[in-house]
This record gives C-alpha cells, structure tokens and sequence, in this order.
C-alpha cells in the first residue's frame, strides 16, 4: 500500500491522524464502509449480510473491532470483502471509527453501527444525495431510531429484509433530501477529500454521543451542507453497545454534552449552536454576529440570526438572513417555514403563504415542525387581532400534539379575547392537566370574570408557586386576593 497521507485538521488532543492513498487495485472500490463494534457479533453478522446485498457496487467492509471478547475477530470468513481491525483495547466510537478511517481505500467512507441493517438501496441512495452537491459534506439516511429530522416512525417496522424493501419503495415519493443542521453518527456518508479537510472523529467523546455534533459543526465550519437522504432507510436496534457495556444513556448524554460544552462554548459557532440546542435563540444570535465576522465560511450564523429577528418581530431583517442563509441550504425545513412566517408578518401574505404550502407538500417537516409553525401562525394572527383566525391554527396544532400545554393556552387566550369564557376556561384547564405553569394565572382571569375568586385565588397561588419571579403572575395574585378581600 502507498505510504500515509497526514490528514490535517485534527482536533487538538486527538492525535495524528492518517488516510491511507488510493493504489492502481483499488479503480473499481467507491465506497469503504467502516464498522466500529465491541462483542454484539449477532448483530454485526446481520448489518454486515444486510451490506453485502446492497445494489451498488462492491463496498469494502471494515469491521473495527473494540477488544471483543466473543467472536467478532472472525468475521471476516462471511466475504472476501470483510476485513476484521483487531484492537488492543476498546478505544470507543470515536476511537473505533478513527481506526476503521486510516485503513479504508475507498474515495467514499460509510460509518455505520453495528446494531444496524440497511435496506438493499441504502448505499446507492446515499451516493445520489452526496453527488448530488459538492457542497454537501456529508449525509445520513432516515431510520427508526435516529435523533432529529431523520427519525422516521415505523418502530420495528424493517427489521426483516422484506419489510425494509417495503419502505424503501414507499419512501421514492420522499424528497431526494433535506437540509439539517447536524446528522447523527448511527450512518453517515463522507467524500474522502472531506475528511483530508476538516479530520478525523475526536476522540475525547469516549463510547459516543457528541462526536457526531462536534464532526458535524467542523463541517458547517468549512461551509458545508449536512443532508438527509430522504430515500434510505436503515434499521436501528437502539443502544445495543451501551446496554452491553451496562452504561446509561442518559448518563452518557449529559456527560458527553458537558464535553462538547467545554470544547465548543469559547467558540462562538460552538457558543451559538449550544444556545441553539437549548433554545436561548438570543444568546444564538449574538454569538453568531460575532461567528459570522471571524468565520466566514460558517452557513449558521443568517440561520441563527434571521431565527432571533423572526421571533422578535424584526420580519426585514429576517427575511434577509433567511434568505441568504437558503441560498446555501435551501432545502432546509425549518428555515422555509421560518422565512414564511417572517413573509406573512412583513405583510407579504401571499408569498408567504406559497412557501408554506410548497414546504408542506414538497419537503415534508415532521410533526413538531408542522406544530411549531402552525402555533407561530396562531401567535401572528394573535398579534394583528384576528382571534378566531388564531383559534383555527391552534385547534389544527392541537390535533397533532394534544399535550402541548403550551397550545392550550394560547387557545385559551383567543377564546378570552373574544368573551367566550366557557371555551377559554376549559382550553386553559387542559393547560394546567399538562402542567403548563401560566395556564394557572390564566385559568384564575378567566375564573375570576365569571365570579368565581375562591376558584381564581387558588389557580393565581399556584402560578406565583410555579414561576415565583414573574411579576404579572405577583400581580394577578395581589388582584386576585384584593377581589376576594372586597367581596367579603
């Protein structure tokens, strides 16, 4: 083989990491596949038989073998195809990935988890969406358990070969692929020339959880696009190594997180996308002004910044960074729906309704997307005083996600609006049965304007007990006590 090419770009404290070039033997190889395990042989026998019935053309398989104690090293007697890296000690995802990485000869490389098995278009699916665009970096395929946009609710539903042919024929009236803002490492596609560019996986992120987001943001960083291919579906087991580590996931989340915290927080991309995680879309935005001077290259930051002024009522300034922002992503769900929303709010209600419409039929947002923008809608007609016009969104959001609190009590508010005490007692009811903590200040207005204050001094005590430093919730129970005081 010829000799190493350092790959530059590594993270620090990773190490020095290495690509393998291509040799006159390996013209016909397009894609390797990188399999990172530790024991679940079982399951690695069936993601690998699933790969080798693939309709592309011959992938090199690499099974990446994390110190296993059962008989994964013997892999490689399924298909001259296999080949079995056998390392010391259980170096983790990352780790695991790394490895597989430095010996892999094709000019594509698939990682994969081992819990997995591919429906027979999987690969071929995926090539299409990254030759589509130079710019996208790198893509992942829908599956059932999958976190983010490519999750795709069919729970076992494709773990038998028929059932994943079942949904690859039904998903080719899926779009070809979608924008995402980051993708998860369960399956992911990347160029070779990508991974010389920006580095390998780091590995400070142990058994996994983050690598994937960190990989993911020093892509965008490098002006990449990240893509759903729509049209594959890969079968997930769910957690497979964690449970036979006997590690908790959610103990392994919270920490990688902290990891990705303390590696990304003195960024300010990796500062905005924190905030952006944990919905501080202010705190995004200010860190993504400042991204956007020192790097320029990073596709965020008018996302970041084009959400803030959307949701703060600034529809020009908006529609401007949202607009730049899809020139680079233009198929990304969100985004669209947000663009429409700052359209209809700048008054531009025909054009933003278009785009509402193309989104919906042509791009396929999930449900929380089609809440969230269907909520959005109730608060812009909210704002301009057309209630009952509010009302239908809301009730429509509702039929999809009937335990939004939140939902009910934006219902509940356009049923005040327009003296219908009866439907708003009841719509902010069902948002204090869901827990939502204003639906009880709420819930005491509508009760004390129809008489009842032993009723609305309750609801307004639980309210300044669930959010103690709101002032108008301080307010209404001061009111409240105060009306039932001169009732006496």
């Amino acid at each position: 083989m010829s000799n190493p090419i350092p790959l530059s770009g590594a993270p620090r404290g990773a190490g020095q990491f290495f690509l393998y070039s291509r040799t006159a033997d390996d013209t016909d190889m397009r894609c390797s596949v990188v399999i990172p395990c530790h024991n679940g042989a079982e399951l690695t026998r069936a993601c690998i038989t699933s790969l080798l019935e693939q309709e592309s053309p011959p992938l090199e398989i690499l099974i990446v073998d994390n110190a296993s104690s059962d008989d994964t090293n013997t892999l490689s007697a399924i298909a001259p195809s296999v080949r079995v890296i056998s390392l010391p000690r259980n170096l983790g995802f990352a780790g695991g990935v790394n490895a597989g990485l430095r010996e892999a000869r094709g000019e594509t490389v698939m990682i994969v988890n081992n819990d997995t098995q591919a429906a027979r278009s999987l690969t071929r699916e995926m090539h299409t969406v990254l030759d589509s665009d130079p710019r996208i970096g790198a893509c992942a395929p829908v599956s059932n358990h999958v976190k983010g946009d490519a999750h795709l609710a069919v729970g076992a539903f494709g773990k038998e070969p028929g059932q994943r042919q079942e949904l690859s024929q039904a998903l080719q009236a899926e779009p070809l692929l979608q924008d995402a803002d980051t993708l998860a490492g369960l399956c992911l596609l990347v160029r070779r020339s990508t991974l010389q560019e920006i580095g390998l996986f780091d590995e400070r992120f142990g058994h996994g959880n983050y690598e994937d987001d960190d990989f993911c943001l020093r892509l965008r960083l490098h002006g990449y696009r990240l893509a759903i291919a729509r049209r594959a579906f890969l079968h997930h087991e769910g957690h497979a190594t964690f449970e036979a580590l006997g590690l908790n996931i959610k103990d392994q989340i919270k920490k990688r997180l902290s990891q990705f915290r303390d590696k990304w927080q003195s960024h300010p991309a990796g500062l905005a996308t924190l905030a952006g995680i944990h919905g501080n879309y202010a705190l995004a935005h200010n860190a993504a002004v400042t991204a956007q001077r020192q790097v320029p290259n990073w596709l965020d930051a008018d996302w970041h910044i084009g959400r803030h002024h959307e949701l703060q009522g600034d529809a020009k300034l908006a529609i401007r960074h949202l607009r730049t922002f899809l020139e680079h992503c233009p198929l990304h769900v969100e985004a669209r729906i947000t663009l429409a929303l700052a359209l209809i709010r700048d008054g531009q209600l025909q054009l933003g309704q278009g785009v509402i419409e193309q989104t919906m039929t042509q791009h396929r947002p999930t449900q929380k997307q089609e809440t969230q923008m269907l909520k959005r809608l109730g608060q812009l007609a909210y704002e301009a005083g057309q209630y009952k016009n509010a009302a239908v969104h809301l009730r429509t959001a509702l039929e999809i996600t009937p335990e939004s609190g939140e939902l009910h009590n934006w219902l509940g508010l356009c049923e005040l609006a327009t003296d219908n005490l009866t439907s708003a007692l009841k719509a902010f009811t069902n948002a204090t049965q869901q827990g939502f903590a204003l639906g009880f200040t709420n819930l005491g207005i509508c009760q004390s304007r129809l008489g009842q204050l032993d009723a609305a001094v309750q609801n307004f005590e639980e309210a300044v007990n669930r959010l103690p430093n709101d002032p108008v919730v301080q307010a209404n129970y001061q009111a409240g006590v105060a009306a039932l005081a001169g009732s006496a």
